[in-house]
């Protein structure tokens, strides 16, 4: 019987996964925190009824939120370095034509 999880099981994995997004996403790994995050957040969609029952329902939500925060703050934290980065582009001046 390998194939049947508890729902510890299913909560701890679910924990694990979150953790390691955040992780990933705080060292700027926003493509491996971006897969580890969206298996998590389809198992939790999926069990959310049933976890809702188990304890530390709470604390997973409040997981789920901070990663989903942490990989918010990644990604405003990527498009403000490209701004930074790009180089300024500025027109040139012109000349102010002499008054006759």
């Amino acid at each position: 019987m390998e194939g049947e999880f508890t729902l510890g099981d299913i909560y701890e994995e679910i924990a694990e996964r979150l953790a390691l997004a955040r992780t990933k996403a705080l060292m700027g790994e926003r493509q491996e925190a971006l897969g580890l995050f969206q298996g998590a957040s389809l198992d939790y969609t999926r069990f959310r009824e049933v976890l809702a029952s188990y304890p530390g329902a709470h604390a997973l939500e409040h997981a789920f939120d901070v990663t989903l925060a942490a990989l918010n703050a990644e990604q405003s934290h990527c498009c403000d370095a490209d701004v930074e980065a790009a180089p300024i582009v500025s027109r040139p001046r012109r000349r102010a034509g002499k008054a006759a």
